[in-house]
């Protein structure tokens, strides 16, 4: 197995250094780094590594992201490297092992084609506070909205395919909200991927770290909801058209039909029209997905129609155990029903849209 080590690196020190000669020194053959617009102070950092055979430089004339230094790599193998059946991407200051890669490696060996991601313990005392906290958030986030199953969210320690360069190089953004690309690609096109546990390393707090906690978070954040975002609009859209329609009908049908009759016709067209709308926004604009129109639409309104359901046992159900009416009876519907929408995206995203390898 021909493996590549790629390092983005920015304005780097001797622990730069000292990672590219111990990566040598243990065996490693080819490795590409990506100067990512450093200062020309730093340039005999880069000079020394190029003076080895096994290293590649690769260079950016102005910083544009750890993303875009991934991406320049990647696009670099897949053009250049075809001998290389595998990548390993990890920080070039020292915070990932040799041997946390040897072991994501092995791992690879054993589940080939897949990806594999070095998760850090962020339960260990030696772990700064605001990124043991931030990590347990961020894997809530990631797991709700985007279905990633993962400790360690923000590791850059990942062994990549060969068969993902291309398209790996080819993923929007250019900063540390690439990263977080590069899962949901994962989890979107199914390729099967796999958590190892790896070396915590924090040197001096973190100290070295590009990553700035307001801005890139903000990025990353808005990444990984973007789903569930999609989804409320598309809801949102639905619920005006179903509005709509309902008052067309109304107004056309004012002095032809008996109220009762208006109100059924009403009733009934306006919601097989926006639920028509909410699939055909959720399949092609929020989840994008591929599978045949044929079973998406039957698992749709298989769930649509046990929402209802449930979301008139509940309401039943909780109005009589609190002996409640009118407007409290309303609130317990809103809870009933914002519980169930949460419920009907995760159903949605896992089920009714999921996209098939």
């Amino acid at each position: 197995m021909k493996t590549a080590v790629i390092l983005p690196v920015l304005n780097p020190d001797e622990k730069f250094t000292n990672f590219v000669n111990k990566l040598i020194e243990s065996g490693f053959e080819d490795i590409v780094v990506v100067n990512d617009g450093s200062s020309a102070d730093y340039d005999h950092f880069y000079d020394e590594a190029a003076t080895n055979e096994q290293v590649v430089v690769l260079k950016h004339e102005v910083n544009k992201g750890k993303g875009a230094a991934l991406k320049t790599a990647f696009s670099y193998l897949a053009d250049n490297r075809l001998d290389i059946d595998v990548a390993v991407t990890c920080d070039g200051d020292g915070q990932h092992s040799v041997e946390s890669m040897k072991d994501c490696l092995k791992a690879f060996e054993e589940h080939p084609d897949s990806v594999i991601i070095g998760g850090r313990d962020f339960d260990s005392e030696n772990i700064p506070k605001r990124s043991r906290w931030g990590n347990k958030i961020s894997s809530f986030v990631y797991r709700f909205s985007c279905g990633i199953k993962l400790k360690d969210t923000q590791t850059g320690l990942r062994v990549i395919p060969a068969s993902c360069f291309e398209s790996f190089s080819k993923l929007a953004g250019d900063r540390y909200e690439y990263e977080t690309n590069m899962l949901i690609e994962i989890v979107n096109r199914n390729i099967p991927y796999y958590e190892v546990p790896i070396e915590t390393i924090y040197i001096d707090d973190n100290a070295s770290s590009h990553f700035n906690p307001i801005k890139d978070s903000m990025k990353i954040y808005s990444v990984v909801l973007r789903y569930f975002f999609k989804f409320v609009i598309s809801s949102i859209t639905s619920w005006v058209v179903d509005i709509g329609v309902y008052a067309i009908l109304e107004f056309a049908l004012a002095n032809a039909v008996t109220a009762g009759t208006r109100v059924l016709i009403c009733t009934i067209a306006s919601r097989v029209i926006s639920s028509i709308c909410n699939y055909l926004l959720n399949r092609n604009g929020v989840f994008k997905s591929a599978d045949n129109v044929k079973s998406t639409v039957v698992k749709y309104y298989i769930l649509a129609i046990c929402q209802m359901f449930a979301s008139y046992a509940l309401v039943f159900f909780f109005t009589r155990i609190l002996h409640v009416g009118g407007v409290l009876e309303l609130i317990v519907k809103c809870v009933v029903d914002l519980l169930l929408f949460i419920f009907s995206y995760n159903i949605q995203r896992k089920w009714v849209f999921v996209n098939k390898k």
